[in-house]
């Protein structure tokens, strides 16, 4: 976490790990399924158009800083103390003269042991909060094929930004899943880049030309174990074999989505056991290895803070 002092950082990884001994001893001796994280959609507004997304239709309307206020402190009394700020693009949100660091700020305030922002990064990367993942999906032509030409920019705003936990967020699929190998080459002289999670093309809108075939996604996983012991990768090696057994546990009881007022549990796509079946969303297989005490996702989760 950012602190002001390595005493302060100090006591705030012993909060956390005192809040993850808690969170363990609940589930596994209690059977009781405790809030763990929340993502708070800020707006669906973007100055991006990605040919995977189409949060564009559900409107452009901004929570207003009472209602994510109100947002904070409900899932705070609920118990949680992980808040995930996403959009569209959440460094964009305005209401007045309140920004995204205001929401940081108010929330940490109130008690959060993390603030996490979730980015296209192409805006520059200056926040208070915890961690900032920036999406990146593949080298300079495949990036910009699929989200438009940004690369050079967002390359650009993670080399100048001074923010101490920054990781990549890179989504496979059927155009980029080539790119996988060179872009972890790419990146490794980066010492601002803490490692990059990977996750695969989930079809939310139906099957496109950016699924990838179970064949191809196994492929994949093998590749990936391979590379994380060379790279900094974040998807633990436990994580990795649950997807390709593909028995980690979905829906997650203890993840949900706050937007315009609805609380989804899991995902915004709730309620589609095919969807489920095919969730390239592997941090979620990641949070089910941690509670199932795999070593390797223990130690990757805590790189978080």
């Amino acid at each position: 976490m950012q602190t002001s002092s390595p005493m302060g950082k100090t006591v705030a990884l012993a909060r956390c790990a005192a809040y993850g001994l808690r969170y363990v001893f609940a589930h596994w001796c209690l059977g009781t399924t405790m809030p763990l994280i929340r993502g708070l959609v800020l707006t669906n507004r973007c100055n991006l158009r990605c040919r995977h997304c189409r949060l564009g239709d559900h409107g452009e309307k901004d929570l207003d800083f009472s209602e994510v206020r109100a947002a904070i402190d409900d899932y705070y009394e609920e118990g949680g103390r992980c808040l995930y700020l996403e959009g569209g693009e959440p460094f964009i949100w305005q209401d007045g003269p309140k920004g995204i660091e205001d929401i940081v700020r108010y929330a940490r305030q109130r008690g959060y042991l993390t603030v996490v922002v979730y980015t296209n990064g192409t805006l520059p990367i200056q926040t208070s909060a915890d961690t900032v993942f920036v999406s990146v999906d593949g080298l300079q032509s495949t990036h910009d094929s699929l989200r438009g030409k940004s690369f050079d920019r967002i390359m650009g705003n993670i080399r100048e930004s001074t923010h101490p936990s920054i990781f990549i967020n890179y989504t496979i699929n059927q155009c980029n899943k080539d790119d996988v190998r060179g872009f972890c080459e790419y990146i490794h002289p980066m010492q601002n880049i803490r490692g990059t999670f990977f996750y695969f093309h989930t079809p939310y809108y139906g099957y496109d030309e950016l699924f990838l075939p179970p064949e191809e996604r196994e492929r994949m996983l093998h590749t990936l174990l391979e590379l994380r012991q060379k790279y900094r990768i974040l998807n633990s090696r436990a994580g990795l074999h649950a997807v390709l057994r593909n028995d980690w546990k979905r829906p997650m009881g203890n993840c949900s989505v706050y937007e315009k007022g609805t609380i989804y549990n899991c995902c915004r796509y709730p309620n589609d056991p095919e969807l489920c079946r095919q969730c390239g969303y592997l941090s979620y297989a990641e949070i089910d290895q941690t509670l199932q005490l795999k070593p390797s996702a223990i130690c990757n989760a805590l790189k978080y803070f």
